[in-house]
């Protein structure tokens, strides 16, 4: 794990581990052992003096799910004047949520196995794979509330992707 005043998480550390250190309200995370770093989000609720808990590690992880589904950071250029990562998928779900998509996260799904990628509502597989993206977009959202005790508990975090990983492997199966 790395050194620092701030929140430091290392690639081995899980969310629901946080270890204080002092505050700083970015922090490292550590993706190699050589000295690469990479800034991630941290619960802002930490700067206000909240103590250190696993709803920030729920912020964290709502974070890290709204960039993998958009391929947007939350310090991208796009986010400025009070407009965010949470704002942005906000204002698009649920039904304009394939707007806002990473067009990689339907091909690496889709295009390698042969299957038609096609977007029109009538694929039943891309109806499937919409459908857990959506319920994918709504954890993170409500993982990154701006409210700690809005937020779900890590054991409910754990219960819904395991739910969305069943549904998401049922389809997988009925292809």
């Amino acid at each position: 794990m790395g050194t620092g005043t701030g929140l430091q998480f290392s690639r081995g550390d899980g969310f629901g581990q946080a270890k204080p250190g002092g505050f700083r309200p970015r922090c490292h995370l550590d993706i190699s052992s050589s000295a690469q770093h990479e800034l991630i989000q941290v619960d802002p609720k930490y700067g206000i003096g909240n103590k250190i808990s696993t709803a920030g590690d729920v912020y964290s992880y709502g974070i890290i799910i709204l960039e993998m589904l958009t391929a947007k950071r939350p310090t991208d250029v796009l986010f400025k004047n009070g407009f965010s990562l949470q704002k942005f998928v906000g204002n698009a779900f649920p039904t304009k949520i394939r707007e806002i998509l990473d067009p990689n996260v339907i091909i690496q799904n889709f295009g390698d196995e042969g299957v038609d990628i096609n977007l029109d509502q009538g694929n039943h597989a891309m109806e499937g794979m919409l459908s857990c993206i959506t319920k994918l977009a709504q954890l993170g959202l409500s993982c990154s509330t701006e409210t700690p005790k809005d937020r779900p508990t890590m054991p409910d975090v754990y219960a819904e992707v395991s739910a969305i990983k069943r549904e998401y492997s049922a389809q997988r199966i009925k292809e």
